[in-house]
C-alpha cells in the first residue's frame, strides 16, 4: 500500500509541475502541458476501463512509458525557466491547464480503482516502476 501512495504522490506531483509553467517560451510549455494531458487522459481512460488486471497493468505501463519520454523534457524546462514554477499562465493556454487539471482530478478515482487490484503481483511491479520513474521528475 505504501507503494500505491508513493505512485500516486508522484503522479500529482508530476502534474503540480507541469501546471507550474509561465508567459516566456509558451509554446514549449504549451507542448509540454499538452504532453502531460495526454498522457494523464490516456491514463486515466485505461485504469477506468479497465476489466482485469492485466489491463490495469497495461495502463500503467503505458503511463510510465509516456512519462518516461516527458520528465527529461519537464527537467530541462524547469532549469532553462525557473521562473515557471511560480504559477503564471501564458495568454491562450488556459484551456490546456484547465484541461490537465480536470484530467488530474480524475486520478484519486483511478488509483482507488487499482487498488481493487492491489493484490496482484504484475499490478504491484507495474505500480512500482511508474513509481521509480515519476520519482526522477523530483
Amino acid at each position: 500500500m505504501t507503494r500505491f501512495y508513493g505512485a500516486l504522490v508522484s503522479i500529482l506531483l508530476a502534474a503540480l509541475v507541469v501546471l507550474g509553467c509561465g508567459s516566456d517560451g509558451s509554446s514549449k510549455a504549451e507542448s509540454i502541458i499538452k504532453d502531460q494531458a495526454d498522457a494523464t487522459e490516456n491514463y486515466v481512460n485505461g485504469i477506468s476501463s479497465a476489466e482485469s488486471s492485466q489491463e490495469v497493468v497495461a495502463a500503467i505501463d503505458r503511463y510510465t512509458e509516456d512519462m518516461k519520454k516527458l520528465i527529461p523534457e519537464l527537467k530541462e524546462f524547469q532549469m532553462k525557466y525557473p521562473e515557471y514554477k511560480h504559477g503564471n499562465i501564458p495568454k491562450g493556454m488556459e484551456s490546456d491547464i484547465k484541461r490537465l487539471e480536470d484530467i488530474s482530478a480524475q486520478i484519486p478515482e483511478a488509483m482507488m480503482k487499482i487498488a481493487s487490484y492491489m493484490m496482484d503481483g504484475d499490478v504491484q511491479s507495474a505500480m512500482q516502476r511508474m513509481g521509480e520513474e515519476m520519482s526522477k521528475l523530483e
